[in-house]
């Protein structure tokens, strides 16, 4: 089951087509059907390429942005964070997480 906050769940949306694309394309260009398979760069390309790009969705995931609000009666301050969450982990801390997975299946025998 994945579980998400916020825009949090388009992150694997995100990394899934990057490995997609990546093995669509090794399916072109080269003539072994298992390319993709037996070969970790492919993988290195998918997983950085969707670090890029959820680290250039940063502002649209949430990162970041935090509403203050004052509650009238009390006159106390509640800080509220409206970033996207995937597995309960920050969107700010997932364009790591997809550049060391790359490295790792980079160097993953299957």
């Amino acid at each position: 089951m994945v579980i998400w906050r916020g825009r949090g769940g388009v992150i694997i949306l995100i990394a899934f087509g990057c490995a997609v694309l990546a093995e669509l394309f090794t399916r072109m260009a080269f003539t072994d059907p298992n390319y993709y398979q037996n070969h970790g760069w492919p993988k290195l390309v998918a997983f950085w390429v969707a670090a890029g790009i959820v680290f250039a969705l940063r502002s649209w995931l949430g990162v970041g942005q935090k509403r203050t609000l004052i509650d009238k009666a009390t006159g106390q301050e509640i800080s509220l964070s409206s970033e996207g969450e995937l597995f309960f982990i920050s969107a700010r801390y997932w364009p790591v997480i997809l550049l060391a997975a790359g490295i790792i299946f980079l160097f993953a025998r299957t």
